[in-house]
Protein backbone atom coordinates (compact mmCIF):
# COMPACT_ATOMS: atom_id res chain seq x y z
CA UNK A 1 0.00 0.00 0.00
CA UNK A 2 1.54 3.08 -1.01
CA UNK A 3 0.95 6.45 1.48
CA UNK A 4 0.83 10.05 0.47
CA UNK A 5 3.10 12.52 2.84
CA UNK A 6 1.28 15.56 4.10
CA UNK A 7 3.66 18.22 2.70
CA UNK A 8 2.36 15.94 -1.00
CA UNK A 9 -1.23 16.20 -0.12
CA UNK A 10 -0.47 19.91 0.92
CA UNK A 11 0.89 20.50 -2.51
CA UNK A 12 -1.63 18.42 -4.71
CA UNK A 13 -4.37 21.13 -2.80
CA UNK A 14 -2.91 23.85 -3.25
CA UNK A 15 -2.52 22.68 -7.26
CA UNK A 16 -6.70 21.48 -7.21
CA UNK A 17 -7.71 25.42 -5.84
CA UNK A 18 -5.43 27.00 -8.60
CA UNK A 19 -6.84 25.21 -11.07
CA UNK A 20 -10.08 25.67 -9.99
CA UNK A 21 -9.65 29.24 -9.41
CA UNK A 22 -8.23 29.52 -13.05
CA UNK A 23 -11.38 27.90 -14.41
CA UNK A 24 -13.58 30.25 -12.88
CA UNK A 25 -11.76 33.32 -14.69
CA UNK A 26 -11.76 31.68 -17.94
CA UNK A 27 -15.51 30.60 -17.68
CA UNK A 28 -15.91 34.52 -16.39
CA UNK A 29 -13.81 35.99 -19.27
CA UNK A 30 -16.24 33.73 -21.82
CA UNK A 31 -19.40 34.89 -20.28
CA UNK A 32 -18.06 38.51 -20.25
CA UNK A 33 -17.30 38.08 -24.41
CA UNK A 34 -20.16 36.12 -25.01
CA UNK A 35 -22.04 38.92 -23.70
CA UNK A 36 -20.37 41.37 -25.42
CA UNK A 37 -20.48 39.88 -28.64
CA UNK A 38 -24.39 39.58 -28.26
CA UNK A 39 -24.54 43.46 -27.67
CA UNK A 40 -22.97 44.44 -30.04
CA UNK A 41 -24.67 41.75 -33.14
CA UNK A 42 -27.95 43.03 -31.58
CA UNK A 43 -26.25 46.80 -32.34
CA UNK A 44 -25.52 45.35 -35.76
CA UNK A 45 -28.74 44.63 -36.43
CA UNK A 46 -31.13 46.93 -35.20
CA UNK A 47 -28.35 49.53 -37.04
CA UNK A 48 -28.97 47.42 -39.83
CA UNK A 49 -32.61 47.74 -39.61
CA UNK A 50 -33.28 51.48 -39.21
CA UNK A 51 -30.61 52.36 -41.39
CA UNK A 52 -32.42 50.51 -44.53
CA UNK A 53 -36.04 52.59 -43.83
CA UNK A 54 -34.89 55.25 -45.88
CA UNK A 55 -38.31 55.94 -46.92
CA UNK A 56 -40.42 55.03 -43.73
CA UNK A 57 -38.52 57.24 -41.34
CA UNK A 58 -41.42 59.90 -41.04
CA UNK A 59 -41.53 62.38 -38.31
CA UNK A 60 -45.12 62.89 -36.20
CA UNK A 61 -45.31 66.26 -37.48
CA UNK A 62 -44.72 66.26 -40.74
CA UNK A 63 -43.17 64.22 -43.49
CA UNK A 64 -41.12 67.27 -44.43
CA UNK A 65 -39.26 67.18 -41.19
CA UNK A 66 -38.18 63.56 -42.18
CA UNK A 67 -35.01 62.81 -43.32
CA UNK A 68 -36.20 62.41 -47.05
CA UNK A 69 -37.35 65.96 -46.68
CA UNK A 70 -36.46 69.30 -48.57
CA UNK A 71 -33.45 69.95 -45.85
CA UNK A 72 -31.62 67.27 -47.46
CA UNK A 73 -32.16 68.06 -51.13
CA UNK A 74 -30.50 71.66 -51.38
CA UNK A 75 -33.25 74.03 -50.43
CA UNK A 76 -32.10 77.52 -49.35
CA UNK A 77 -31.15 77.69 -45.55
CA UNK A 78 -30.50 73.93 -45.45
CA UNK A 79 -28.01 72.51 -43.25
CA UNK A 80 -24.49 70.87 -44.69
CA UNK A 81 -24.94 67.57 -46.04
CA UNK A 82 -22.74 65.13 -43.74
CA UNK A 83 -24.27 61.75 -43.34
CA UNK A 84 -22.04 58.74 -44.35
CA UNK A 85 -23.13 56.88 -47.59
CA UNK A 86 -23.81 53.59 -46.08
CA UNK A 87 -26.22 55.42 -43.51
CA UNK A 88 -28.80 55.04 -46.47
CA UNK A 89 -28.25 51.63 -47.56
CA UNK A 90 -30.43 48.66 -46.36
CA UNK A 91 -28.87 45.49 -45.57
CA UNK A 92 -30.30 41.65 -45.35
CA UNK A 93 -27.61 38.17 -45.16
CA UNK A 94 -28.94 35.35 -46.41
CA UNK A 95 -30.49 34.52 -50.06
CA UNK A 96 -29.84 32.15 -52.54
CA UNK A 97 -32.47 30.66 -54.82
CA UNK A 98 -32.77 28.00 -57.41
CA UNK A 99 -32.83 27.71 -60.73
CA UNK A 100 -35.21 26.66 -63.76
CA UNK A 101 -36.81 27.53 -66.94
CA UNK A 102 -36.72 25.98 -70.09
CA UNK A 103 -34.42 26.12 -73.19
CA UNK A 104 -33.34 29.75 -74.12
CA UNK A 105 -33.77 30.76 -71.03
CA UNK A 106 -31.16 33.61 -69.83
CA UNK A 107 -28.86 33.09 -66.55
CA UNK A 108 -31.18 34.91 -63.90
CA UNK A 109 -29.39 37.67 -62.41
CA UNK A 110 -28.16 37.86 -58.70
CA UNK A 111 -30.56 38.23 -55.40
CA UNK A 112 -30.67 41.78 -54.62
CA UNK A 113 -29.85 41.12 -50.35
CA UNK A 114 -32.00 43.76 -48.71
CA UNK A 115 -34.52 44.17 -45.74
CA UNK A 116 -38.16 43.42 -47.41
CA UNK A 117 -40.66 45.98 -45.99
CA UNK A 118 -43.64 47.47 -46.26
CA UNK A 119 -45.24 44.32 -48.34
CA UNK A 120 -48.58 44.65 -49.55
CA UNK A 121 -50.75 41.25 -50.64
CA UNK A 122 -52.81 42.14 -53.30
CA UNK A 123 -54.96 39.37 -56.31
CA UNK A 124 -52.86 40.27 -59.86
CA UNK A 125 -55.70 40.23 -62.20
CA UNK A 126 -54.91 40.80 -66.39
CA UNK A 127 -55.65 39.28 -69.50
CA UNK A 128 -54.12 37.42 -72.40
CA UNK A 129 -54.90 38.94 -75.96
CA UNK A 130 -55.36 36.98 -79.60
CA UNK A 131 -56.28 38.28 -82.88
CA UNK A 132 -59.94 39.55 -81.85
CA UNK A 133 -58.97 40.55 -78.22
CA UNK A 134 -58.70 39.71 -74.50
CA UNK A 135 -59.57 36.20 -74.35
CA UNK A 136 -58.55 34.52 -71.39
CA UNK A 137 -57.74 36.08 -67.28
CA UNK A 138 -55.30 35.36 -65.36
CA UNK A 139 -55.08 36.32 -61.94
CA UNK A 140 -52.61 35.57 -59.22
CA UNK A 141 -51.93 36.16 -55.63
CA UNK A 142 -48.70 38.15 -55.43
CA UNK A 143 -46.79 40.46 -53.01
CA UNK A 144 -44.95 43.73 -53.54
CA UNK A 145 -42.80 44.75 -50.95
CA UNK A 146 -40.34 48.17 -51.15
CA UNK A 147 -36.39 46.38 -50.61
CA UNK A 148 -34.59 49.89 -51.35
CA UNK A 149 -34.49 53.19 -51.37
CA UNK A 150 -31.85 55.30 -52.99
CA UNK A 151 -33.22 58.25 -51.88
CA UNK A 152 -32.44 60.65 -50.49
CA UNK A 153 -28.75 59.62 -51.00
CA UNK A 154 -28.41 60.03 -54.58
CA UNK A 155 -29.79 63.08 -54.40
CA UNK A 156 -27.00 64.20 -51.53
CA UNK A 157 -24.03 62.73 -53.70
CA UNK A 158 -25.82 64.65 -56.76
CA UNK A 159 -25.48 67.87 -55.38
CA UNK A 160 -22.09 67.86 -53.73
CA UNK A 161 -21.03 67.41 -57.05
CA UNK A 162 -22.81 71.07 -58.43
CA UNK A 163 -21.39 74.38 -58.18
CA UNK A 164 -23.68 75.56 -56.42
CA UNK A 165 -22.28 77.42 -53.77
CA UNK A 166 -25.67 79.71 -52.85
CA UNK A 167 -27.36 76.32 -52.58
CA UNK A 168 -30.75 77.45 -53.74
CA UNK A 169 -31.40 74.18 -56.33
CA UNK A 170 -33.72 71.39 -54.92
CA UNK A 171 -32.73 68.03 -56.44
CA UNK A 172 -35.05 65.00 -56.95
CA UNK A 173 -33.70 61.98 -57.79
CA UNK A 174 -36.41 60.15 -60.93
CA UNK A 175 -36.22 57.24 -62.81
CA UNK A 176 -33.79 54.48 -61.06
CA UNK A 177 -32.76 52.65 -64.18
CA UNK A 178 -30.96 49.48 -63.17
CA UNK A 179 -28.71 46.53 -64.69
CA UNK A 180 -26.53 44.17 -63.58
CA UNK A 181 -23.47 44.45 -65.13
CA UNK A 182 -19.90 42.50 -64.26
CA UNK A 183 -21.50 41.35 -60.68
CA UNK A 184 -22.82 44.93 -59.65
CA UNK A 185 -25.86 46.33 -60.07
CA UNK A 186 -25.23 49.05 -62.16
CA UNK A 187 -27.71 52.61 -61.17
CA UNK A 188 -28.55 55.20 -63.99
CA UNK A 189 -30.96 58.13 -62.24
CA UNK A 190 -32.33 61.28 -63.55
CA UNK A 191 -30.87 64.42 -61.34
CA UNK A 192 -34.01 66.72 -61.34
CA UNK A 193 -33.58 70.22 -60.71
CA UNK A 194 -37.34 71.28 -60.02
CA UNK A 195 -36.93 74.75 -61.37
CA UNK A 196 -40.80 74.79 -62.23
CA UNK A 197 -41.23 75.87 -58.13
CA UNK A 198 -39.68 78.98 -59.08
CA UNK A 199 -41.58 79.52 -62.41
CA UNK A 200 -44.45 80.90 -60.96
CA UNK A 201 -43.03 83.81 -59.01
CA UNK A 202 -39.96 84.33 -61.55
CA UNK A 203 -37.87 83.73 -58.26
CA UNK A 204 -35.24 81.99 -59.50
CA UNK A 205 -32.01 80.56 -58.37
CA UNK A 206 -28.67 82.08 -58.35
CA UNK A 207 -26.73 79.55 -60.05
CA UNK A 208 -28.68 78.33 -63.19
CA UNK A 209 -28.09 74.83 -64.35
CA UNK A 210 -29.95 72.81 -66.97
CA UNK A 211 -32.92 70.70 -64.99
CA UNK A 212 -31.81 67.50 -66.06
CA UNK A 213 -29.19 65.16 -65.61
CA UNK A 214 -27.96 61.29 -64.83
CA UNK A 215 -26.30 60.04 -62.01
CA UNK A 216 -24.14 56.81 -62.62
CA UNK A 217 -22.69 54.90 -59.79
CA UNK A 218 -22.28 51.03 -59.15
CA UNK A 219 -23.30 48.79 -55.96
CA UNK A 220 -23.13 45.63 -54.80
CA UNK A 221 -25.86 42.69 -54.32
CA UNK A 222 -25.94 44.30 -50.66
CA UNK A 223 -26.83 47.78 -52.44
CA UNK A 224 -23.15 49.05 -50.74
CA UNK A 225 -21.39 51.73 -53.11
CA UNK A 226 -18.60 49.95 -54.91
CA UNK A 227 -17.94 53.12 -57.29
CA UNK A 228 -18.01 56.97 -56.68
CA UNK A 229 -21.03 58.10 -58.22
CA UNK A 230 -20.25 60.54 -61.31
CA UNK A 231 -22.42 63.28 -63.36
CA UNK A 232 -22.60 61.67 -66.90
CA UNK A 233 -21.10 64.68 -68.92
CA UNK A 234 -23.77 64.88 -71.18
CA UNK A 235 -23.44 68.19 -73.26
CA UNK A 236 -27.25 68.37 -74.03
CA UNK A 237 -28.62 70.97 -75.82
CA UNK A 238 -30.83 73.91 -74.09
CA UNK A 239 -33.88 74.47 -76.04
CA UNK A 240 -36.37 76.32 -72.96
CA UNK A 241 -35.88 78.39 -69.25
CA UNK A 242 -37.61 74.38 -68.39
CA UNK A 243 -37.47 70.84 -68.77
CA UNK A 244 -33.73 70.78 -70.52
CA UNK A 245 -31.33 67.86 -70.75
CA UNK A 246 -31.71 64.10 -70.70
CA UNK A 247 -34.61 62.50 -69.38
CA UNK A 248 -35.72 59.14 -68.43
CA UNK A 249 -33.35 57.01 -68.50
CA UNK A 250 -33.08 53.01 -69.11
CA UNK A 251 -30.39 50.62 -69.30
CA UNK A 252 -29.56 47.73 -71.75
CA UNK A 253 -26.18 45.18 -72.33
CA UNK A 254 -25.55 44.46 -75.80
CA UNK A 255 -22.66 42.17 -76.93
CA UNK A 256 -20.92 42.95 -74.24
CA UNK A 257 -21.39 46.76 -74.40
CA UNK A 258 -23.58 48.79 -71.69
CA UNK A 259 -26.19 51.75 -73.03
CA UNK A 260 -28.27 53.99 -71.44
CA UNK A 261 -31.36 55.73 -73.63
CA UNK A 262 -32.92 58.48 -72.75
CA UNK A 263 -34.86 60.93 -74.68
CA UNK A 264 -34.13 64.48 -75.13
CA UNK A 265 -34.65 67.72 -76.78
CA UNK A 266 -32.74 68.95 -79.48
CA UNK A 267 -32.99 70.13 -83.35
CA UNK A 268 -32.10 68.41 -86.39
CA UNK A 269 -33.18 70.99 -88.44
CA UNK A 270 -33.36 74.94 -87.89
CA UNK A 271 -36.71 75.47 -85.64
CA UNK A 272 -37.53 71.98 -85.83
CA UNK A 273 -36.71 70.70 -82.37
CA UNK A 274 -37.67 66.75 -81.70
CA UNK A 275 -37.97 65.37 -77.79
CA UNK A 276 -36.06 62.29 -79.51
CA UNK A 277 -34.52 58.74 -78.23
CA UNK A 278 -30.69 58.94 -77.55
CA UNK A 279 -28.29 55.96 -77.07
CA UNK A 280 -25.15 56.59 -74.95
CA UNK A 281 -22.13 54.32 -75.31
CA UNK A 282 -21.10 54.32 -71.38
CA UNK A 283 -17.62 52.57 -71.85
CA UNK A 284 -17.03 55.19 -75.24
CA UNK A 285 -18.37 57.93 -73.29
CA UNK A 286 -19.88 59.37 -76.06
CA UNK A 287 -23.78 59.59 -77.86
CA UNK A 288 -25.27 57.02 -80.23
CA UNK A 289 -28.28 59.04 -82.20
CA UNK A 290 -30.14 56.30 -84.11
CA UNK A 291 -31.60 57.03 -87.43
CA UNK A 292 -34.54 55.43 -88.15
CA UNK A 293 -34.64 53.95 -91.88
CA UNK A 294 -37.50 56.26 -93.53
CA UNK A 295 -37.68 58.85 -90.49
CA UNK A 296 -39.66 58.68 -87.81
CA UNK A 297 -42.85 58.37 -87.61
CA UNK A 298 -43.57 60.48 -84.55
CA UNK A 299 -43.41 63.56 -86.28
CA UNK A 300 -46.46 62.87 -88.53
CA UNK A 301 -48.27 62.12 -85.28
CA UNK A 302 -48.26 65.85 -83.50
CA UNK A 303 -50.21 69.29 -84.43
CA UNK A 304 -47.89 71.69 -85.93
CA UNK A 305 -47.69 73.65 -82.78
CA UNK A 306 -46.59 70.83 -80.50
CA UNK A 307 -43.00 69.39 -80.57
CA UNK A 308 -42.36 65.77 -81.65
CA UNK A 309 -42.05 63.30 -79.51
CA UNK A 310 -40.27 59.89 -79.72
CA UNK A 311 -39.35 58.54 -76.71
CA UNK A 312 -39.92 55.89 -74.16
CA UNK A 313 -38.00 53.26 -76.31
CA UNK A 314 -38.27 49.94 -74.69
CA UNK A 315 -34.85 47.79 -75.58
CA UNK A 316 -35.13 44.16 -75.82
CA UNK A 317 -31.98 41.92 -76.73
CA UNK A 318 -32.48 38.92 -78.87
CA UNK A 319 -30.17 36.91 -79.85
CA UNK A 320 -27.31 39.57 -78.79
CA UNK A 321 -28.84 42.03 -80.79
CA UNK A 322 -30.44 44.76 -80.48
CA UNK A 323 -34.26 45.73 -80.34
CA UNK A 324 -36.51 48.24 -79.46
CA UNK A 325 -39.94 48.29 -79.02
CA UNK A 326 -41.07 51.95 -80.27
CA UNK A 327 -44.32 51.32 -79.47
CA UNK A 328 -47.32 48.82 -77.90
CA UNK A 329 -50.67 50.57 -79.55
CA UNK A 330 -50.50 50.11 -82.48
CA UNK A 331 -46.91 47.74 -81.95
CA UNK A 332 -43.61 48.70 -83.72
CA UNK A 333 -40.55 46.98 -82.86
CA UNK A 334 -37.54 48.46 -84.17
CA UNK A 335 -33.92 46.77 -84.73
CA UNK A 336 -30.96 48.99 -84.17
CA UNK A 337 -27.09 48.37 -84.82
CA UNK A 338 -24.66 49.60 -82.35
CA UNK A 339 -23.73 52.27 -84.32
CA UNK A 340 -27.98 53.83 -84.39
CA UNK A 341 -29.01 52.26 -87.84
CA UNK A 342 -32.90 51.04 -87.16
CA UNK A 343 -35.27 49.66 -89.25
CA UNK A 344 -38.56 48.36 -88.38
CA UNK A 345 -38.77 44.67 -88.31
CA UNK A 346 -42.47 45.10 -87.06
CA UNK A 347 -44.73 47.53 -88.24
CA UNK A 348 -48.78 47.39 -87.47
CA UNK A 349 -51.29 49.88 -88.81
CA UNK A 350 -55.07 50.54 -89.25
CA UNK A 351 -56.76 52.14 -92.56
CA UNK A 352 -56.62 55.08 -90.75
CA UNK A 353 -52.71 54.63 -90.56
CA UNK A 354 -52.91 55.74 -86.35
CA UNK A 355 -49.76 56.19 -84.96
CA UNK A 356 -49.77 58.00 -81.70
CA UNK A 357 -52.62 60.62 -79.84
CA UNK A 358 -51.88 61.77 -76.82
CA UNK A 359 -55.75 61.70 -75.52
CA UNK A 360 -55.98 57.82 -77.19
CA UNK A 361 -52.70 56.27 -76.29
CA UNK A 362 -52.64 55.67 -73.12
CA UNK A 363 -49.89 52.64 -73.11
CA UNK A 364 -46.55 54.04 -73.28
CA UNK A 365 -43.38 52.88 -72.72
CA UNK A 366 -41.40 51.50 -69.76
CA UNK A 367 -38.78 49.14 -68.38
CA UNK A 368 -36.49 46.92 -70.86
CA UNK A 369 -37.51 43.77 -71.99
CA UNK A 370 -35.83 40.95 -70.19
CA UNK A 371 -36.01 37.49 -71.28
CA UNK A 372 -38.13 35.28 -69.23
CA UNK A 373 -38.30 31.83 -71.80
CA UNK A 374 -38.06 32.60 -74.76
CA UNK A 375 -40.35 33.69 -76.60
CA UNK A 376 -41.46 35.25 -74.16
CA UNK A 377 -39.76 38.63 -72.62
CA UNK A 378 -41.79 40.49 -69.92
CA UNK A 379 -41.43 44.66 -69.11
CA UNK A 380 -43.58 47.37 -66.84
CA UNK A 381 -45.00 49.53 -68.52
CA UNK A 382 -46.49 52.91 -67.63
CA UNK A 383 -49.80 54.42 -68.77
CA UNK A 384 -50.97 58.11 -68.70
CA UNK A 385 -54.11 58.53 -68.35
CA UNK A 386 -56.29 62.38 -68.36
CA UNK A 387 -58.70 62.74 -65.77
CA UNK A 388 -62.01 64.69 -67.45
CA UNK A 389 -62.73 66.74 -64.48
CA UNK A 390 -59.59 68.75 -64.47
CA UNK A 391 -57.60 67.22 -67.22
CA UNK A 392 -55.03 66.18 -64.44
CA UNK A 393 -52.90 62.95 -65.54
CA UNK A 394 -53.66 59.69 -64.16
CA UNK A 395 -50.29 57.21 -64.02
CA UNK A 396 -50.58 53.49 -63.54
CA UNK A 397 -47.80 50.74 -64.17
CA UNK A 398 -48.81 47.02 -65.70
CA UNK A 399 -46.39 43.91 -66.33
CA UNK A 400 -46.42 43.19 -70.07
CA UNK A 401 -45.73 39.91 -71.84
CA UNK A 402 -44.70 39.96 -75.53
CA UNK A 403 -43.45 36.97 -77.68
CA UNK A 404 -40.78 37.69 -80.41
CA UNK A 405 -42.47 35.05 -82.48
CA UNK A 406 -44.50 36.57 -83.98
CA UNK A 407 -44.21 39.78 -82.35
CA UNK A 408 -47.10 40.45 -80.42
CA UNK A 409 -48.64 41.18 -76.79
CA UNK A 410 -49.52 38.20 -75.22
CA UNK A 411 -50.35 39.33 -71.53
CA UNK A 412 -51.42 42.94 -69.71
CA UNK A 413 -51.98 42.79 -66.30
CA UNK A 414 -53.94 45.54 -64.19
CA UNK A 415 -51.95 48.24 -62.51
CA UNK A 416 -49.23 47.19 -59.96
CA UNK A 417 -50.05 47.98 -56.23
CA UNK A 418 -47.89 49.07 -53.23
CA UNK A 419 -48.41 49.66 -50.27
CA UNK A 420 -50.07 52.61 -49.72
CA UNK A 421 -48.19 53.82 -46.77
CA UNK A 422 -45.35 54.64 -50.24
CA UNK A 423 -47.29 57.20 -51.30
CA UNK A 424 -48.14 58.85 -48.18
CA UNK A 425 -44.35 59.16 -47.62
CA UNK A 426 -43.57 60.43 -50.19
CA UNK A 427 -44.69 64.01 -51.35
CA UNK A 428 -46.52 64.82 -54.66
CA UNK A 429 -43.97 66.77 -56.28
CA UNK A 430 -46.05 68.07 -58.86
CA UNK A 431 -49.80 68.44 -57.57
CA UNK A 432 -50.53 71.32 -60.09
CA UNK A 433 -50.78 68.21 -62.73
CA UNK A 434 -51.08 65.19 -60.87
CA UNK A 435 -53.30 64.16 -57.77
CA UNK A 436 -53.28 60.71 -57.33
CA UNK A 437 -49.99 58.91 -55.96
CA UNK A 438 -48.02 57.02 -58.71
CA UNK A 439 -44.65 54.91 -59.57
CA UNK A 440 -43.28 55.53 -62.48
CA UNK A 441 -41.05 52.41 -64.17
CA UNK A 442 -37.71 52.39 -65.92
CA UNK A 443 -35.52 49.76 -64.40
CA UNK A 444 -35.98 46.08 -64.24
CA UNK A 445 -34.29 42.53 -63.33
CA UNK A 446 -35.48 39.17 -63.48
CA UNK A 447 -33.39 37.39 -59.83
CA UNK A 448 -32.77 33.93 -59.32
CA UNK A 449 -35.22 33.43 -56.83
CA UNK A 450 -37.75 34.59 -59.91
CA UNK A 451 -38.10 37.82 -57.67
CA UNK A 452 -38.77 41.14 -60.13
CA UNK A 453 -37.45 44.02 -59.17
CA UNK A 454 -38.62 47.09 -60.11
CA UNK A 455 -36.95 50.30 -60.42
CA UNK A 456 -38.96 53.15 -59.86
CA UNK A 457 -40.00 57.29 -58.73
CA UNK A 458 -42.98 57.83 -56.31
CA UNK A 459 -45.10 60.70 -57.10
CA UNK A 460 -41.84 61.86 -58.82
CA UNK A 461 -39.88 62.23 -55.45
CA UNK A 462 -37.87 59.61 -54.22
CA UNK A 463 -36.04 56.83 -56.12
CA UNK A 464 -36.26 53.48 -54.92
CA UNK A 465 -36.45 49.38 -55.61
CA UNK A 466 -40.07 47.62 -55.72
CA UNK A 467 -39.56 43.66 -55.44
CA UNK A 468 -42.95 42.00 -56.98
CA UNK A 469 -42.45 38.29 -55.44
CA UNK A 470 -44.26 35.11 -56.39
CA UNK A 471 -43.51 36.58 -60.31
CA UNK A 472 -42.84 32.97 -61.45
CA UNK A 473 -46.55 31.69 -60.34
CA UNK A 474 -47.93 34.17 -62.88
CA UNK A 475 -45.68 33.89 -65.50
CA UNK A 476 -46.18 29.96 -65.80
CA UNK A 477 -50.17 30.59 -65.93
CA UNK A 478 -49.93 33.01 -68.68
CA UNK A 479 -47.65 30.74 -70.74
CA UNK A 480 -49.39 27.63 -70.36
CA UNK A 481 -52.99 29.23 -71.19
CA UNK A 482 -50.97 31.09 -74.66
CA UNK A 483 -48.99 27.72 -75.38
CA UNK A 484 -52.78 25.92 -74.83
CA UNK A 485 -54.67 28.84 -76.92
CA UNK A 486 -51.37 30.03 -79.42
CA UNK A 487 -52.98 33.01 -81.46
CA UNK A 488 -51.48 33.69 -85.11
CA UNK A 489 -51.22 37.20 -84.66
CA UNK A 490 -51.57 40.19 -81.36
CA UNK A 491 -55.03 42.44 -80.86
CA UNK A 492 -56.55 44.63 -83.74
CA UNK A 493 -55.04 48.46 -83.67
CA UNK A 494 -56.13 50.24 -81.13
CA UNK A 495 -57.65 47.49 -78.93
CA UNK A 496 -55.34 47.76 -75.92
CA UNK A 497 -55.36 51.82 -75.41
CA UNK A 498 -59.46 51.15 -75.17
CA UNK A 499 -58.85 48.08 -72.88
CA UNK A 500 -57.00 49.70 -70.34
CA UNK A 501 -59.21 53.00 -70.67
CA UNK A 502 -62.47 50.57 -69.88
CA UNK A 503 -59.93 48.87 -66.70
CA UNK A 504 -59.37 52.05 -65.18
CA UNK A 505 -62.00 53.42 -65.14
CA UNK A 506 -64.07 50.33 -63.85
CA UNK A 507 -61.55 49.96 -61.25
CA UNK A 508 -60.92 53.85 -60.13
CA UNK A 509 -64.63 54.62 -60.75
CA UNK A 510 -62.51 57.85 -62.55
CA UNK A 511 -63.99 59.68 -65.67
CA UNK A 512 -61.13 59.66 -67.85
CA UNK A 513 -60.25 61.25 -71.65
CA UNK A 514 -60.53 58.97 -74.27
CA UNK A 515 -60.81 60.22 -78.05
Amino acid sequence: MSTVSGSEKMSEDRCRAKCTAMLAIRWHMFRVCLSIAIVAMAATMAFTYFSSRNLERVDSKSVYDSDLGPVNRGLRGSNEINLDRSYWSGRKTGGGGGGGGGSKTRPLDPVIQAVERQCHDFAMGGYLFNEHGRHSMVTEDLVTCLVHSFSPYVEQEAARRFLDPARENVYFANSPAILWNRGELVLVSRIWLDREKYEPRNDWPSNHFADNWLYMQRFDARLRPVTNGSILGIPAPKQWWVGDGPIEPRLVEVQGRLFVTFNSAMAFKQNRPIDYTIMWDIDQNAPVIPHIEGGTPMVNATDKDDMPRDKHWMALVDNDRLFFVHNLDPLRVLHCTLAGFCKFVHRETDRTRFIFSDARSHLRGGTPFVLYRWPYYVSVAHTTMYKKTNHHRYYTAHVVVLSVRPYRVVYISNDIQIHPKLYRMAPMVRDRYIDEGFIFPVGLVLDRDYNLDIGVHVNDYSSVLIRVKKFRNLMERVIAVDIQRPPIRGPPVGYLNQHIHDLLVNLTHIDMVHE
